[in-house]
């Protein structure tokens, strides 16, 4: 059921998926080096550890998406 879910998202919606996780792993080393306190600290290192995560399972889903259907990426 869960493969049937998500063989319905279009690939547009996981590029953006991918770009906005990626900027949230570029940014999270700033946002580590400008953090006041050490609760906000971990609180960063945990979401960007997560965005970092999700962005490296989808761009792996998304190629062997990709490679399944015998085509080329989108451009």
């Amino acid at each position: 059921m869960l493969v049937n879910m998500l063989a319905t998202i279009p690939d547009r919606a996981l590029e953006l998926a991918l770009v906005f996780f990626g900027f949230v792993g570029m940014l999270t080393p700033l946002a580590l080096w400008i953090t006041w306190s050490e609760f906000t600290f971990f609180l960063v290192l945990a979401v960007g550890a997560l965005a970092i995560g999700v962005f490296v399972v989808l761009s792996w889903y998304f190629n062997a998406r990709t490679k399944a259907r015998g085509t080329n990426a989108p451009n």
